[in-house]
Order: C-alpha cells, then sequence, then structure tokens
C-alpha cells in the first residue's frame, strides 16, 4: 500500500507506532487527526475508538470526536461491531480499499449489457457515498459523481435495508414521510423476498429529472456552489419514484421505471453496498423488465466478497 501524506513532511510508515509520546506532546489538534487516519490506513485490521485512543495514546473522548467528524464525512466509516476503518471519501487509493474487487469493470460490463447506467454506492447508518459509477448515456444516479454523499433517508437504499436488523429498518423507516411508512414497508418485505427493488417515476417528472440533472452537473464544477448542489440533490432524491410491487413487475403491461437496485454483501453476510441501474424510461416491457432484473442480481452476486 502506497503512503499518503496528508500534513507535514511525515507519512504513513515514517512514524513508530510502538512510540505513543510522538503523537501526545505537542500536538496541535489537527496533528492528532491525521495520527487517527493515519493508523487506520496503515493496517487492514478494523479498530475500536478504545483501541485507537489505546494505540495513540490519546483520551478516549478527543478519540470519539475525531472518529465521529471523519465519519460523517465519510473518512472513515464504522461497521455494526463498531470499529472504524478506511471510508469510501478518503483521499487517495486507500478510500477505494473496501470496494470489492473488479467494481470497475463490472460496473463497465453490466452498463454495456443493459444500455443505461449503472453505479455503485457504499451505504452506512447515516448516508450513502457513490464510490465507482458507469456511464451509459448518462449517470447513474442522474447528477451525482464518485464521493457524492447523501444523508440516509427513505426511500434510498431500500434495497440494503430491507436485509439489514430490525434497528436499522425501524430508523429508516422513521426517517420517511409519515404517510409513505405503510407503503415502504411492505416494499421492505417484498424486496427481501424478491433481492432486488424496482422504482416506478411518473413519465412527467422524468424531464424535470433530467433538467435538475444537468445543473447539478454544472455545479459540481465550481467548489463555490456545494450548498446550493446539495439542494439539487435533494430535489433530486425527492423525485425518487415509488416501489413497483411484485404484482407490478409480473402484469403484461408497460411500467415507467427509474431505478433497480440490489444489495451487495460483505464477507461476514451483511449488506454494505447498493448496485444501481438507470434506465430512466416512461415505458419498460415486461421482458426488459426480466432483463434488468436478471443482470442486475447477477452483477450483485458477482462483486458480493465471499468468507
Amino acid at each position: 500500500m502506497s503512503a499518503i501524506r496528508f500534513f507535514g513532511t511525515q507519512k504513513v510508515g515514517d512514524r513508530d507506532p510502538n512510540d505513543k509520546g510522538q503523537f501526545v506532546h505537542g500536538s496541535p489538534p489537527t496533528e492528532r487527526v491525521v495520527a487517527v487516519v493515519e493508523l487506520l490506513t496503515r493496517t487492514r485490521t478494523p479498530r475500536t475508538a478504545a483501541a485507537v485512543a489505546d494505540a495513540l495514546g490519546l483520551s478516549r473522548s478527543t478519540v470519539a470526536a475525531i472518529l465521529a467528524t471523519l465519519e460523517e464525512r465519510q473518512w472513515v466509516r464504522r461497521g455494526p461491531d463498531l470499529t472504524y476503518r478506511p471510508g469510501p471519501a478518503l483521499p487517495g487509493s486507500t478510500a477505494r480499499a473496501d470496494l470489492p474487487p473488479e467494481a470497475a469493470a463490472e460496473l463497465r460490463a453490466l452498463a454495456d449489457r443493459v444500455g443505461c447506467g449503472a453505479a455503485l454506492s457504499v451505504v452506512t447508518p447515516s448516508a450513502l457515498t457513490f464510490v465507482a459509477l458507469a456511464a451509459h448515456n448518462g449517470r447513474v444516479p442522474a447528477g451525482v459523481t464518485v464521493g457524492t454523499r447523501l444523508p440516509l433517508r427513505a426511500p434510498a437504499a431500500a434495497s440494503v435495508i430491507a436485509f439489514a436488523g430490525p434497528d436499522r429498518q425501524r430508523a429508516w423507516l422513521d426517517s420517511a414521510d409519515p404517510t409513505q411508512r405503510r407503503e415502504l414497508t411492505d416494499a421492505l418485505t417484498e424486496i427481501r423476498a424478491a433481492g432486488v427493488a424496482v422504482w416506478g417515476i411518473d413519465p412527467a417528472d422524468l424531464g424535470t429529472l433530467d433538467v435538475l440533472a444537468e445543473v447539478a452537473g454544472h455545479l459540481a464544477d465550481s467548489p463555490t456552489t456545494g450548498p446550493l448542489r446539495r439542494r439539487v440533490l435533494g430535489l433530486l432524491a425527492g423525485l425518487s419514484g415509488y416501489p413497483h410491487t411484485v404484482a407490478d413487475l409480473d402484469s403484461a403491461r408497460d411500467l415507467p421505471i427509474a431505478y433497480l437496485a440490489a444489495p451487495v454483501f460483505d464477507a461476514d453476510d451483511l449488506p454494505r453496498w447498493e448496485l444501481q441501474l438507470g434506465p430512466l424510461r416512461a415505458a419498460v416491457t415486461r421482458p426488459e423488465r426480466d432483463h434488468y432484473r436478471a443482470e442486475l442480481l447477477a452483477a450483485a452476486r458477482r462483486l458480493t466478497l465471499r468468507p
């Protein structure tokens, strides 16, 4: 693994991990943050906040505060066992270390086979971050780029939440509009049975989605427009549509489809990523729907990590 230089003259591997004093005596707040990041990038073994604090000779409250901020920015990711590892937004090659092997190639091949864009996002309890995209007639979801981070609010990441534990499902449902919770509860059951989520959209909204996506793309080129771009992405998320039922998908009629999504599991059999396709079409035939679903599920299985 190549070293990453964040600040000053030292880099990962320059410091002696057995010399705790170098991290403590006279360390400014920035140096403590760097030390935490370096420790987590230096090893493939996830660590708890307490283990990080002990290794660096820092107080546990200080390390907990640092890790909370890093997690919010997706520089680190907290697992269900409360351990931390490098996150998808961390600068440098190690930021992508948590991707499934061959993810980029798999997404490109999938997009070519189905004729629309594909995306992979990592899903945490607080956010959804896009870590790989394969454009085919546009981006998926519309308007996002690699590194785009969205707060995790229903109905986002439904395919992952369908395979999560009851506490995480309840938290996700609580983030939804109260008028949608019954529909989304039923959707989670159907998604878990089918292994895939299929989202419909009002055909009239497709034009609005295209315009908002173009605006978001232009705003991405300017670092001063971050707040406005986040608002536009929020509007895009609001056009995510509604879940198609199994009965809808098995019918002979054409259906409007915005996105399809399936979970990708880690080596512990936990749903960690969401794989998406974005037809963004007002009328999709049943054979086409079956093709999308079959290709999506097959790709998700190939990306799933084995113990």
